[in-house]
């Protein structure tokens, strides 16, 4: 049978008990504080990043992006995709 002994510096030393309880509580709310701080930075640039894509975006055509769209007709010169009477490219 194996038997663990347990340190009774906690219990028989209330000073150093309350300073380490203390610093668990600083501790853990600085783990928290950052946490959020890290969770509110990843948001904020994700929302920026997603809000740039879309606004180079004008038109979707079978979900690919163009940013212009000019009127085409079989004379004139497409490089991108024409769709209906118009012609769209980046």
């Amino acid at each position: 049978m194996c038997a663990v002994v347990a340190s009774s510096t906690a219990v028989s030393d209330p000073v150093s008990a309350r300073k380490l309880g203390r610093a668990s509580i600083g501790l853990s709310v600085t783990g928290i504080i950052v946490t959020v701080l890290i969770i509110i930075i990843v948001v904020a640039v994700v929302v920026s990043a997603g809000a740039s894509v879309a606004s180079s975006c004008k038109y979707y055509i079978y979900g690919n992006c163009y940013k212009y769209k000019k009127v085409y007709s079989s004379y004139s010169y497409c490089s991108g995709y024409i769709y209906g009477s118009y012609c769209y490219y980046n």
